[in-house]
């Protein structure tokens, strides 16, 4: 399966990951995190934005949608 008409945001954010997080560690994070979210969901498109909320998912299918979510929750802090 791809996931080209799903789409998942991901913030660069320091504030997001912490109150100890800088921009360098911000973006590293955002860069490792997009790779695995690429890797488990081929052809999801990956929108990276300096704003705290991110990891929101859109698509087609709420299920699907809400498995990526479900993914990403249980498994963003192997980024850090």
């Amino acid at each position: 399966m791809t996931y080209t008409e799903y789409t998942v945001r991901i913030s660069t954010d320091p504030s997001y990951y912490g109150s100890d997080c800088t921009q360098p560690d911000a973006d590293r994070i955002a860069d490792a995190l997009s790779q695995m979210v690429s890797l488990e969901f081929p052809g999801i498109t990956i929108i990276r934005q300096n704003e705290i909320g991110g990891r929101g998912v859109n698509g087609p299918d709420s299920a699907i949608v809400d498995d990526i979510h479900q993914w990403i929750e249980a498994n963003w802090t192997v980024s850090l």
